[in-house]
């Protein structure tokens, strides 16, 4: 008698929540708009009610980004259809989260920063500090821009590495060619292709010409010799500057103290046409300050 008692409950409360289910999709105006779209009619909703939940579910966490680990298939969208057989089925494609990171990925030639930036994005990155910066970026997307780079200026841990690796991960999901590079560390493998593998320096160096936009992260730290200056960035620079393509340098140092950097062996001229270069194609350079609210957006990230 327990058992019978047991089992009537439990079907009891399944057809409560059939119904309960039945009703939710009924109410549900754009799902019955899709619905009616296939000529399912309301009287075959019955039939379908373990198909449809899923549905919900998996538009749920599609849309909403704290239920995305519920999705039933996560990293892809569900779309309603009617199979061979002519019931209600289903088709799973690449969502459209899946698609902007495939995107993001595809479309980045070098992506020195870290990991766990990959996911920010222009929203990601809020506050005060940030608005002469994302002032002096907008004039670069204009038409009629002769000045399309920017020269950031802030001493470490002032946040502008990480909001213009915002700014490259918007570009690079919508499809443009982007590069972020540490000069430190590329510069020097540069140097080490031209020796190693010609073809290969000569293909990453046209690469880093003609790229849509451009960051060299972390300017005036990178070795400087006159191979660096005069074979490298030089070439890269007037190159960019010729081609009027966006270009983003954050640094600790003036520009001032990057021509003396680049002064080598007291070669002043030569020192002299990389400030210049980086001068003609500013606004005005930028001096972000460090604070409380860098310390803020760094963490919640």
């Amino acid at each position: 008698m327990e058992t019978f008692v047991k089992d009537t409950k439990e079907i009891k409360e399944a057809s409560h929540k059939e119904s309960s289910l039945h009703d939710e999709i009924l109410n549900d105006r754009r799902l019955m708009n899709e619905l009616h779209a296939l000529n399912v009619g309301d009287e075959e909703i019955d039939n379908y009610l373990a198909l449809l939940a899923t549905y919900l579910d998996q538009r749920d966490a599609e849309e909403d980004p704290k239920k995305k680990d519920e999705a039933p298939y996560p990293g892809y969208s569900m779309k309603l259809c009617i199979d061979d057989s002519g019931n209600l089925s289903y088709t799973l494609g690449p969502s459209e989260e899946t698609k902007r990171k495939k995107a993001l990925e595809q479309n980045y030639i070098f992506k020195d920063f870290p990991e766990e930036w990959k996911d920010l994005n222009g929203k990601s990155v809020k506050g005060e500090r940030y608005k002469k910066l994302r002032t002096a970026l907008a004039k670069t997307f204009t038409k009629t821009s002769t000045k399309p780079w920017v020269f950031v200026k802030g001493d470490s841990g002032c946040g502008k590495s990480y909001y213009l690796a915002a700014v490259l991960n918007g570009l690079a999901a919508d499809g443009e060619t982007v590069c972020f590079i540490n000069g430190a560390k590329r510069f020097d493998e540069l140097k080490a292709l031209a020796i190693k593998n010609r073809p290969e320096f000569d293909k990453v160096m046209k690469s880093l010409m003609s790229c849509g936009t451009m960051v060299i992260d972390d300017f005036g730290n990178e070795f400087k010799s006159e191979y660096i200056r005069d074979q490298i960035l030089l070439p890269i620079l007037s190159e960019r500057s010729r081609a009027g393509l966006r270009t983003y340098f954050t640094s600790q140092y003036t520009l001032d103290e990057i021509k003396q950097l680049y002064s080598i062996h007291k070669s002043y001229i030569e020192g002299s046409r990389v400030s210049k270069l980086i001068e003609k194609n500013i606004d005005k350079v930028v001096v972000l300050e460090a604070g409380l609210e860098t310390v803020t957006q760094k963490r919640s990230k």
